[in-house]
């Protein structure tokens, strides 16, 4: 009776005024129950209207329709009508009436979800995040894709994530991978993971751009400047810079894989700082920084937070009169790279988004040439000693 209610409430386009016998029945032993709403007079008038307006004559007929799912009519356009039979073909069924429903996702427990999502990630708030992205999102999904498009490319990472995570829990709870399949059809179909990262960008600026913003940057001073520098020649995020000011450094270089941080400081003057953090779907695996602008970021007098974060997000743009931002110093590293002897591959390794079994790699057996890579094309960078004051 509930949803018959909020049905009533949608048709008219107003909350309506009833007492606490909103709903009544009365027994009628011929035919069942016969079911009574209580409406003032203004509000039936409207009711009368809207009633007309569907294509309805009485009230019985608008209530036998939204029993028999002939109502509402938006819910059979092009797009459901192709779920539904995707749906059939696939089993997918409402977990709370075992049926075929185009909106089997309303019985979903997002309580239950989450506490699911949470036992999976090491980070909580990722957890929230993706749920509330599901609740947000899910509906326009599966019936109205297309208008997802246009939302940017760091809203359709969170909003595929999400779906995909439902599709993981969909099956884990109702033994069904299908609907995760059915998922990854929507989001290719639609394109709507397309244009998401770095390297989907199409890069206007030359090479003399890019030093020339770096340079305006790297002059900034003091201990803001500092974390700014190394923002800059680690290619870390935001986060990851915080992450790696705050944990501890382990001192077993023997394969160890403990959460800690590990440190191998190299004769040409470069540090690997292998970190071997993933939050979702970011990766950092290991980066590579001038061994003295390390030093000096460890042994800052300031803590390093979100707070500072900001602050240096404000300076980059300010010395930069708004061409530029904090994040933009990580998409110029990979460009920098990306046209040096480490090519994209190791540049993409860098940046987090190579598979973990190729980071593997050049951690293993090409980190001495990864090296004197990042030193030659960094070099000129360093050479300025921005940090060697």
């Amino acid at each position: 009776m509930q949803r018959i209610y909020k049905t009533l409430i949608e048709l008219l386009g107003r909350d309506i005024m009833v007492d606490n016998s909103l709903l009544t029945k009365t027994e009628n032993k011929s035919s069942g129950k016969v079911m009574g709403v209580k409406l003032n007079d203004n509000d039936l008038a409207h009711l009368n209207l809207r009633l007309t307006q569907e294509g309805f004559e009485t009230f019985s007929e608008f209530i036998h329709a939204f029993i028999d799912r002939k109502y509402p009519h938006h819910e059979k356009d092009v797009q459901v009508e192709m779920l539904l039979k995707r749906m059939r073909e696939k089993g997918i069924t409402d977990p709370l009436t075992g049926e075929i429903n185009p909106t089997f996702w309303r019985n979903i427990d997002s309580e239950d979800m989450l506490k699911d999502l949470l036992k999976k990630f090491t980070y909580k708030k990722h957890a929230r995040d993706l749920v509330g992205y599901y609740q947000r999102y899910v509906e326009i999904f599966f019936t109205r894709p297309q208008l997802i498009q246009d939302e940017s490319g760091h809203k359709r990472a969170w909003i595929c994530d999400a779906m995909r995570k439902f599709g993981t829990y969909y099956d884990r709870k109702f033994h069904n991978p299908e609907l995760s399949m059915l998922i990854d059809e929507i989001i290719h179909r639609y394109e709507l993971n397309k244009k998401m990262r770095i390297h989907d960008r199409v890069w206007l600026a030359d090479e003399g751009y890019i030093e020339q913003t770096v340079s305006q940057v790297l002059k900034v001073e003091g201990e803001i400047g500092n974390v700014i520098k190394f923002a800059f020649f680690s290619g870390l995020r935001a986060t990851e810079v915080i992450y790696t000011f705050e944990t501890d450094i382990c001192p077993d270089l023997t394969g160890c894989d403990c959460e800690k941080l590990h440190i191998m400081h190299k004769p040409n003057g470069y540090s690997i700082i292998v970190l071997n953090r993933i939050v979702g779907q970011k990766h950092s695996y290991f980066t590579i920084v001038p061994t003295a602008l390390w030093n000096l970021f460890r042994n800052l007098p300031i803590k390093v937070t979100k707070q500072e974060m900001n602050i240096a997000h404000e300076m980059v743009k300010s010395v930069t009169e708004g061409k530029a931002v904090l994040i933009d110093l990580r998409k110029f590293h990979y460009n920098i790279l990306c046209r040096s002897e480490m090519r994209e591959q190791g540049a993409e390794v860098l940046a987090g988004r190579a598979k973990s079994i190729s980071a593997k790699h050049y951690l293993i057996y090409e980190l001495d040439t990864m090296t004197e890579q990042y030193g030659k094309v960094m070099s000129k960078f360093v050479d300025t000693k921005p940090f060697l004051n």
